[in-house]
């Protein structure tokens, strides 16, 4: 499935994803312990990002904090870090296998 990785130095590529597992460990930096979790855009668009970003001193995304307050998906003072993978076809994504 072809999905968008959003760097945090605001460099955004098209990329193939094969599974859930692969695009966990994109965002979450080959950490297999790591756990991600979606943002929900409100527009049937999902940032994947790690769930432990902030606490692994992750860079701040400005393009992924933008798209996330635009949508009032996060609190305005909240703000996401880290590579994230935005998903614009959830239902193509969930059936793509875990592993």
């Amino acid at each position: 499935m072809q999905v968008q990785l959003i760097r945090v130095n605001g460099e955004q590529v098209n990329i193939n994803v094969t599974s859930f597992v692969e695009a966990r460990a994109i965002v979450c930096n080959m950490q297999e312990s790591a756990t991600a979790e979606f943002i929900n855009l409100h527009n049937g668009s999902f940032l994947l990002i790690d769930e432990e970003g902030k606490l692994k001193n992750f860079q701040v995304n400005p393009e992924a904090t933008e798209m996330a307050h635009e949508a009032e998906a996060i609190y305005p003072t909240d703000f996401v870090v880290g590579d994230v993978i935005l998903i614009t076809d959830m239902n193509e994504f969930d059936e793509l296998p875990y592993e």
